[in-house]
């Protein structure tokens, strides 16, 4: 099974911190440790990273045939892009969204998400074990009908 991981603006620049583990985890961290772990379950990753809304409409155009699935962390794109949207709905590849935070938490705007009505399973402030938590709930629903629904929330 492989996966496209894809992350949206500001994401590579971010540093992580976990719960209970001593320092930070940088962009490159992040990206290692996922590949590790679905290495380990016998997933397959691959990463693409971009600020510009159009490069992730194209990767995701890209999907279908050379991917299972996606997991999507469309950034500040998550709460305008109807762009994202479509392309989503459009590429017939699973996807589930991950958000780090909880965007309730955070200012008004964020409430919003249109990018959501395209994913079929959410995996919201969970910090980078929500990268995981995706890939290993993408991977359950490959393996069944594909009717589940999936909405995490930290």
């Amino acid at each position: 099974m492989k996966f496209l991981v894809i992350n949206g603006p500001n994401l590579n620049m971010m540093h992580f911190t976990e719960p209970g583990v001593a320092g930070q985890l940088d962009y490159n961290g992040l990206l290692d440790y996922l590949e590790l772990c679905c290495t380990q379950m016998g997933m397959e990753v691959e990463f693409f990273q971009s600020n510009h809304e159009g490069d992730l409409i194209d990767e995701i155009q890209s999907a279908p045939g050379r991917v299972d699935g996606i997991v999507l962390n469309p950034g500040g794109y998550a709460h305008y892009s109807v762009a994202i949207l479509d392309a989503l709905r459009l590429c017939s590849v699973p996807a589930v969204e991950v958000m780090l935070d909880a965007p309730d938490e955070r200012e008004p705007f964020r409430k919003t998400d249109v990018v959501s009505f395209g994913c079929q399973g959410h995996f919201i402030g969970e910090g980078p074990q929500g990268y995981l938590h995706a890939c290993i709930w993408l991977a359950q629903l490959l393996r069944t009908d594909g009717s589940t629904k999936a909405h995490i929330v930290m």
